[in-house]
């Protein structure tokens, strides 16, 4: 069976075989968790399709690394079902459905949504300040078109707004049980970020006002609609 490369050079982010320059940085934090994201967001996004044999040996040579985190990727990937294993030592990509997906994000939705609730119930002004500084910078990348500032600071606005809810409990179970927004998202779909402004603009008024109902609401709409992109954006790449 054929192995395929992680990331090809016809990915949207520029990265190619041989031009290590290119390559995403990983750093010994975690690092397999860093590669099963990677890989993962390549599952999703259609660059690795269902069937593909996923070498250690590439991911060793392409991240720098040892087999240990690389193998620690894997079983994570193989615990959220991304992967299996054929019984031959190989990890393969599994198939998956636009229901998976779509199913996935509305689940983690319901679970941002409630971290937006309780940060709504808070209604502290200093995490409300703090929302409103991220929806600025992140309008302010978005006309400036820098699309990796925009993809980081939605990243962080997402992470921000689920520490905010102050439920160690909460915390763990979309750690343990959800994938979290892809952090290259917005990369890849750089026409979302008007989309996304606008509706982190919505959420945080509602968190701003105290309406916890609607920031609920809003967020929980928020997250499966990526959700529902993302199967879309799967569901037309080529096989």
């Amino acid at each position: 069976m054929e192995c395929v490369n992680v990331i090809p050079a016809t990915a949207r982010s520029g990265l190619a075989v041989g031009r290590s320059e290119a390559v995403p940085r990983v750093t010994n934090v975690r690092l397999g968790t860093q590669i099963a994201e990677l890989v993962r967001d390549d599952i999703l996004f259609g660059r690795l399709p269902a069937g593909a044999a996923i070498s250690q040996t590439i991911l060793c040579e392409r991240y720098g690394t040892s087999r240990m985190p690389v193998r620690d990727a894997l079983r994570q990937l193989s615990h959220e079902g991304f992967v299996y294993d054929d019984g031959k030592g190989h990890s393969i990509v599994a198939a998956i459905s636009r229901e998976d997906i779509q199913d996935t994000y509305v689940i983690e939705g319901i679970l941002c949504g409630l971290a937006a609730r309780r940060v709504a119930d808070n209604h502290d002004p200093e995490q409300i300040l703090e929302l409103r500084d991220f929806h600025r910078r992140m309008v302010a990348a978005m006309e400036g078109d820098d699309v990796d500032l925009m993809t980081e600071l939605n990243w962080h606005f997402h992470r921000r707004v689920n520490q905010m809810a102050g439920s160690p409990k909460l915390l763990a179970v979309l750690r343990s049980h959800t994938l979290r927004l892809p952090r290259a998202f917005l990369r890849e779909s750089p026409t979302w970020m008007k989309r996304a402004n606008r509706e982190h603009a919505s959420i945080v008024a509602a968190i701003a006002k105290g309406d916890s109902a609607k920031a609920d609401m809003l967020m929980s709409a928020h997250v499966a609609s990526v959700g529902t992109h993302i199967a879309d954006h799967l569901n037309s790449s080529p096989s």
